[in-house]
């Protein structure tokens, strides 16, 4: 099982073993956009553009070529002969039915009305950081704004969850998450404050 982490510093394990990540950068961006989109095939057209739009076309087809086959000798062997990328003479795609573990699916699909604890659990603590830390790219810092926000959206949910259980202290630690991720926000040092309230906390009150 192949367990890919892209929130915060990017990390890549086969099991237990960490794994390098692909080389040159463009070739991990490159697989990184393909993970980020791995629901549906992805236009040549539109990896050349958004990874190389700084060369010319001919350039970028060259260098998508290239960096394709950087990637694929880079990746460790898919299990049962299965391709991890799906390739057509006009598309690529990240193979949705590997033997992987993505953290960004994890957040992407977590629905909170009906998730366990454990799930609960789970999706605020793989949030370890933004997405892809250290990559400024324009498409980059776009997905990692999206991704913040559903982030912070998980976490208000939980609150309420916790608020509307009587858990008031572990209220307080998610809402300690929530001004963490995004500080400038008002509502949560009033959440906060209510808490520690109620808790019997004047002083942090």
């Amino acid at each position: 099982m192949l367990h890919i982490h892209l929130l915060g510093i990017p990390q890549i394990f086969a099991g237990d073993e960490p794994l390098p990540l692909p080389a040159p950068a463009k070739a991990f961006l490159l697989w990184a956009y393909l993970l980020l989109r791995r629901a549906h095939p992805v236009p040549r057209e539109q990896l050349t553009y958004v990874i190389w739009s700084d060369v010319s076309e001919s350039e970028a087809r060259a260098n998508l070529r290239r960096h394709l086959h950087l990637l694929r000798k880079q990746l460790p062997a898919p299990p049962q002969d299965a391709d991890w990328i799906l390739a057509t003479r006009s598309t690529l795609q990240w193979n949705p039915d590997g033997a992987y573990w993505l953290d960004v699916a994890l957040l992407d699909r977590f629905t909170g009305e009906t998730a366990s604890e454990e799930q609960w659990t789970a999706v605020v603590d793989c949030y370890r950081d933004d997405l892809l830390e250290g990559f400024y790219d324009d498409w980059v810092l776009t997905e990692r704004e999206r991704l913040r926000q559903r982030y912070v959206h998980i976490l208000e949910q939980r609150v309420a969850l916790q608020k509307a259980r009587g858990d008031l202290r572990g209220a307080i630690h998610t809402t300690q998450r929530l001004l963490a991720r995004d500080p400038l926000r008002e509502e949560p040092y009033r959440y906060l404050m209510e808490l520690y309230y109620r808790v019997g906390d004047r002083a942090a009150a």
